[in-house]
């Protein structure tokens, strides 16, 4: 019968990684994946007029990291970031994945990124 060698205490090397298989980029990835899924209308899927009509609003430049002080747009041309209030009168909630998030007077919508 054969002695079990004792624990070296050296570290195993780390397992192969199966092919096929895709680790997240940490990168790309955050705490705060569950506020990006947050399902909110579209810009273009808002109906509003008279008062409430909003002005013309395109993403120019999307900027997104998973620190919230290096996010930046630039939206009709002025750059922004969160908590800034547009020249067109939205504030600028939240940047994204794959856009922003605007409140209008308690609206909330996603300007998407194009």
């Amino acid at each position: 019968m054969s002695a079990v060698p004792a624990h070296s205490g050296r570290a195993s090397p780390p397992a192969p990684a199966m092919a096929g298989t895709r680790e997240r980029d940490p990168l790309l990835t955050s705490g705060d994946d569950k506020s990006d899924q947050e399902v909110l209308p579209t810009i273009s899927e808002l109906d509003l007029t008279g008062a409430n009509a909003l002005p013309e609003m395109h993403l120019d430049v999307h900027v997104y990291a998973t620190k919230a002080a290096e996010r930046f747009v630039y939206i009709n041309m002025r750059k922004y970031r969160e908590g800034a209030t547009l020249a067109e009168g939205p504030v600028l909630e939240r940047i994204r994945r794959d856009g922003v998030v605007l409140d209008y007077h308690g609206l909330r919508f996603v300007l998407p990124r194009q």
